[in-house]
């Protein structure tokens, strides 16, 4: 046997057959099969099955396949039968499903979202909250929702809910909007809301604007997954937690490895713990008992982006310096320079994640009067390079 012939059936023998059982309309189920790319690109030549599916459609493992594991995300019982059935090794990245040793799962820690929404409004003194559940028909357990309510109520706090129902019809989307409205007009504002999609945090933003509600200083927004198409669409952009996704993916794909090659399976399911809120204007805003410093938010929000500084609020608020961070440091913990530089670093942080932009763009766009001051402030702040920020993610 020659050497090319060799070469070539060492390479037929690691290849492996992996389906992907993952629908494909939402970004969050994108990210995930990127990281299953790129750990299939990492440890050597992966054959992947995979059709482009919508979010409500019932992913089914073709009859006629033959492979050697799948990547799935259980979403009803004839699929979990039929991948038992076949006895091929199986790797659940949803969190519908049970996790077992036929199918483990590798999942964002849905508890650890679902606590980090409630600190995120809790640091920025929200007294009332609100929590948008998954659409009933989905059957989900809904412990993000779960954990939301329990860390409020930990602080002291209660929580409205309103959990959607399917719409698919005309009639069906009208009435579901008409809930909607009355549920919102009926809550206590400021308030800060906690949403299971970005689809619904968008419409809560539409019906926002109908009602006369500012986002986010009447209603502040945070999705709990980021979908870039859907936030565009809204009237502001919207706060999304960052579930790690790539992350669940590359996991998932290095557990379907190690079963594929007769390791065990894990006990429990191995969750992912989410990376932080990446927070946008719909969240933007702390509930604010004083006007002085809400008004200098407000201008702090609306002007980051040029070359403000702490005497521009002094002028356009005809207080002093003293009085102003007086009164910020009792609201907030914090100076208005701080403020300012936060602010500028959450865009900052936003635009490293959702663009190629170069340093020094995203250092001119976000206020910073040169890219090594916006250098340092990542160094100070978060402790790396805005270079080794988006690497990271």
């Amino acid at each position: 046997m020659s050497f090319q012939s060799r070469k070539q059936k060492a390479a037929d023998e690691q290849l492996r057959k992996v389906a992907l059982l993952v629908q494909t309309a939402s970004d969050w189920s994108r990210q995930v099969l990127r990281g299953v790319a790129n750990y299939a690109h990492e440890q050597g030549t992966w054959d992947f099955f995979i059709e482009p599916r919508g979010f409500y459609e019932n992913l089914t493992l073709p009859r006629d396949w033959s492979g050697d594991g799948v990547i799935v995300r259980l979403t009803h019982a004839g699929l979990i039968r039929s991948i038992r059935q076949r006895k091929i090794p199986a790797v659940n990245v949803s969190w519908l499903g049970k996790h077992s040793q036929t199918v483990p799962k590798v999942v964002s820690d849905e508890a650890a979202c679902g606590k980090l929404a409630a600190q995120h409004f809790l640091n920025k003194g929200f007294r009332c909250f609100g929590y948008v559940g998954p659409v009933k028909e989905l059957g989900y357990a809904d412990v993000l929702g779960k954990q939301y309510g329990l860390t409020l109520k930990e602080s002291g706090h209660t929580c409205d809910q309103w959990i959607p129902q399917a719409a698919r019809t005309d009639s069906q989307l009208r009435n579901r909007r008409q809930q909607l409205i009355r549920w919102l007009s009926r809550l206590q504002h400021p308030i800060g809301i906690f949403v299971w999609d970005t689809a619904t945090g968008r419409e809560i933003t539409s019906v926002c604007s109908d009602l006369n509600l500012s986002v986010p200083d009447d209603v502040a927004v945070l999705c709990g997954e980021h979908d870039p198409l859907i936030s565009s669409l809204a009237r502001v952009p919207l706060s999304n937690l960052d579930q790690a996704p790539m992350r669940v993916g590359y996991e998932a794909a290095a557990l379907l490895d190690r079963i594929m090659r007769n390791e065990n399976v894990p006990e429990e399911p191995i969750r992912i713990s989410p990376i932080g809120v990446v927070q946008r204007q719909s969240s933007d805003t702390a509930s604010l008992t004083d006007p002085l410093v809400a008004k200098a938010m407000t201008f702090i929000r609306d002007h980051f982006r040029g070359p403000i500084q702490v005497v521009d609020l002094e002028k356009t608020l005809d207080v002093s310096r003293r009085m102003l961070e007086h009164r910020f440091q009792r609201s907030l913990g914090c100076t208005p320079a701080a403020e300012i530089r936060r602010t500028r670093l959450e865009f900052c942080k936003r635009m490293l994640l959702e663009s190629d932009l170069p340093i020094a763009a995203i250092a001119a766009q976000s206020g910073f009067n040169h890219p090594e001051v916006m250098i340092r402030a990542f160094r100070r702040e978060l402790g790396v390079t805005p270079s080794q920020f988006r690497r990271s993610r």
